[in-house]
Formats: structure tokens, sequence, C-alpha cells
């Protein structure tokens, strides 16, 4: 990913990032303000009336302020200059009223009034903007203002340093240097605390960032791998069939994610010899698919050279073997059709057996030996033999199929497929093929196939009509 897009990734999260703080910022700031006009109601007895004006005004301008700032929000949106603007003048308002306390009897009171405490949350709100300089200009601003109380009281006579405790300023008209200068001590801490804090949350948030454009630019690259791998696939599977006497022939892939492992081919090796596979490699993605691209290549290979069945599911076995893992194993269906003696030979090598439905019934060919590539050689492969009469109709599927989910999670299962092919067994083999996925999609209630599903299918006889 370009370092542009990443900064400029980063720039717009923290722009979102401050907008947010900004508008907890402005709510926090009216709670705020709305607690200290209910405790101004609670005192107004206790208050003189020049004391309470001031406290109002005070109070009043703050909740307006908060307001604007909000309003401002909404209409306009957020400017990073804001913050400073709005923490700035969170400051210079409690200091104003800090302010105007020395205007009463007590100029004292000022200096020990618990409105000062409120400096700290507002400096503490800074830290939700992930901006060190923030938190430090408004804090630098409250202790240079509270310095500069100090300095007004002290010079205009109002308060006289005494030494002695804090405890002694905290419960007597007197101010001690320890009390004043620990006050600023604490505030000049909590500002670095928070300061710090800031940064680390931005450095932390930054980070954040980065990696979700990582894992963001990774996907959207294995996406476009996955795509170019899917169009591959899809190239590779078969989109013609060949046209031989008396067969009607079909075979279809459809993928649950944008590649798979299954595999359905039909070739031609003579006019009355047809040659179908159905395979379903194991696991998903790309490395299922590339097993599926080698098994096709060798399909193409072999055929051609008119070998047994047996031969020829021994010689794809020792390949799979040789160049796959030994979790790697391929489910494999080959049969050899031979429209001139009506006769369909198979090697069923650990895949679903394949369903023959005639005038007399269903057939199984269970006949199977297991999967392709567990071993060097293949044990008691055995070869299958079945006549067929005009109209039998052959179905060889992957697992997919049979696995297929609704919403409740039961399977679709064989029971159902084998009513659906006594019912729709007048159909050609392509708008049969078609009906099936279209119940599938059906059972599913709209939802993507669980697995990749393929269908082999060959009608006996002359073609159906529509």
């Amino acid at each position: 990913m370009a370092m542009e897009e990443t900064t400029d990734r980063i720039n717009r999260a923290l722009a979102r990032e401050e907008t947010r703080a900004e508008r907890v910022a402005g709510t926090v700031r009216l709670i705020v303000f709305l607690i200290f006009a209910c405790i101004e109601l609670l005192n107004v007895g206790s208050l003189s009336i020049e004391a309470s004006i001031m406290n109002a005004s005070v109070l009043l301008a703050g909740c307006m302020y908060g307001f604007i700032v909000l309003f401002r929000i909404r209409r306009r949106g957020y400017h990073p200059v804001m913050k400073y603007v709005t923490s700035c003048l969170d400051v210079v308002l409690i200091f104003l009223l800090l302010f105007m306390y020395t205007r009463i009897e007590i100029p004292s009171v000022a200096l020990k009034n618990y409105v000062f405490l409120v400096v700290f949350p507002i400096i503490a709100l800074t830290a939700f903007r992930y901006d060190r300089m923030l938190t430090l200009t408004a804090g630098g601003l409250a202790i240079a203002l509270y310095l500069a109380l100090i300095s007004y009281l002290y010079v205009s006579k109002s308060i006289s340093f005494t030494h002695g405790g804090y405890e002694q300023e905290l419960f007597s008209p007197a101010v001690t240097y320890v009390g004043q200068l620990t006050k600023v001590l604490i505030l000049v801490g909590f500002v670095i605390i928070v300061a710090y804090l800031a940064e680390y949350s931005r450095r932390l948030f930054v980070k954040l960032v980065q990696e979700e454009s990582n894992l963001r630019y990774q996907k959207d690259l294995t996406d476009l791998e996955l795509r170019v791998a899917s169009e591959v696939q899809t190239k590779l599977l078969p989109h013609s069939f060949p046209e031989v006497e008396n067969i009607d022939l079909y075979a279809t892939v459809r993928q649950g994610r944008l590649v798979g492992g299954d595999y359905c081919d039909i070739l031609k090796l003579n006019d009355h010899l047809v040659l179908l596979v159905t395979a379903d490699v194991s696991g998903k993605g790309v490395p299922a698919a590339l097993i599926m691209a080698e098994v096709r290549a060798s399909i193409q290979l072999l055929a051609p050279l008119n070998i047994p069945l047996e031969n020829l599911t021994q010689r794809l076995n020792t390949l799979l073997h040789q160049s796959t893992t030994k979790k790697d194993f391929v489910t494999f269906f080959v049969a050899e059709i031979d429209t001139q003696r009506k006769v369909l030979q198979y090697v069923n090598a650990g895949h679903p057996p394949p369903l023959v439905y005639s005038k007399v019934g269903f057939r199984s060919l269970s006949q199977r030996t297991i999967p392709l590539g567990l071993y060097p050689t293949l044990p008691q492969l055995a070869m299958g033999e079945e006549e067929f009469t005009p109209g039998c109709l052959f179905v060889s599927f992957t697992d997919g199929l049979l696995e297929q989910t609704d919403i409740q999670g039961e399977q679709y299962g064989e029971e159902r497929l084998r009513k659906f092919v006594q019912g729709h067994a007048e159909l050609n083999a392509a708008s049969f093929t078609q009906e099936l996925l279209s119940e599938l999609k059906t059972f599913g209630q709209g939802k993507e196939f669980n697995d990749d599903v393929g269908i082999a299918v060959a009608k006996f006889g002359l073609p159906a009509s529509l």
C-alpha cells in the first residue's frame, strides 16, 4: 500500500475520533455547567446578590457557549482548530469564575474554591483528541492563569503568604507557600501525565489504523488473487460437451467460494466412447484449486491413451501421491460410456456413489476404493459395470450437493436428490442440471452454497425434449 494512502487513512481516522471526542467534550461541558447551575440554585440564600449574579452570568455564558459548539459541529462539521479553541475557552471560563470570586468579601476564596477542581477533567478531556500539544497548551494556560490569579491577589494585597503547612491553608483564610506550591505542582504533574497519555494513545491509535490498513490491503490483494484464480479456474471447467450419438451430456461446477477443488469433465474418446469424470479435492480455496488443476491436466493427458480405467486411476493416484502432502486427497469417479455396447464401466475411488435411474428404479454405483493420493498404490481397485437402456439417467455429483444445508442446518441429503431425479427424469441433461441447482438454491433459502457443487449428467437414448 502506498504511504500516501496509509497516511490519508490515518488522518481521516484521527479526524473522526477528534470529531467524536469534541462531541463528548461538548456534552460533558454542558453537564458540568448544569451541575454548577444546580449547586448555584441550592446556595442562592447563602450568597450575596453580587456573587449570585456573577455565578449566573458565567454559567449562562458557559451553557450558551456549549450549545454553540455542538450546533457548529452538527451543522458545519468539525475543524481541527476547534479543539484548541474549545479547550482553552473551557480553561478561561473556569478561571474567569475564580476571578469573579476575588470581587467578594474574602478574595482568598478564589484560591480555595472547589471550582478549581474542574480544571482537571477539562485537561483530561484533551487526551481524547490524541494530541499532546493540545494537552500542553490547555494545561500550560491553566498553570499560567492560576499563577496570574495568585499574582493578582498578592499585588492587590488581597492575600498575604504565611508559613505553615497545607492543613493551615485549608482550614483558615491564610494562604501558605506550601499550599499554593503543592497545587501548582499537582497541576503541572497532571498536565504532564495527561500529555503522555495523549501521545501514547495517538501512537497506539496510529498503529492500529496502520495494521487495519495493512490487513485491508492484504484482504484486497487476496480477493484480487482469488478473482484471478477463479477466472482461470472457470476457464479450466467444461463449457462445451462432445456430441455423441444416443447420449445427452452435461456437466457443471458451482463454487461455494471464489475458487474450489471440485472438478467435472466429459471427454470424447471416439465416435462411441465417452469418458466422464467427477472429482473432489479435500480442503478449500487456492490449494484445492491447484490440485484440481493438476487432476484436470493429468486427465487431459491420460485420456487420449485409451488405457483401461484401472490403469488410468492408478497412474493418477501415483502422480497425486508424489505431488501432494499426506493430508491431501482426491475423491475420484471416472466412467467410460460405450454407446455401441450400451455399457457404462466405472472406477470409484472414495467418491459419493452416482445414481442411475430408469423405469425399474434406482441403482447406486457404490463399489469403490479409497481416495487418490493417500498411498503410492491403490489397494483393492475394482471396476464396476452397468448396462443402460434408452431413457436411463445417470447423475454423478460431489458431496457439496448432498451437504447443502437450509437455515436450520438440515442437509439436502440423498433422499431429496432421489425424489428430484424421479420427478425430473424427463428433462434433457442441461435442463435437469439447472433445475437441480435451482432446487439447491431454494432449499438453502437463497444463501450461498456451503461447499463446491459439481454435477455431471448423462441421459441415454435420444435427447428428451425440454
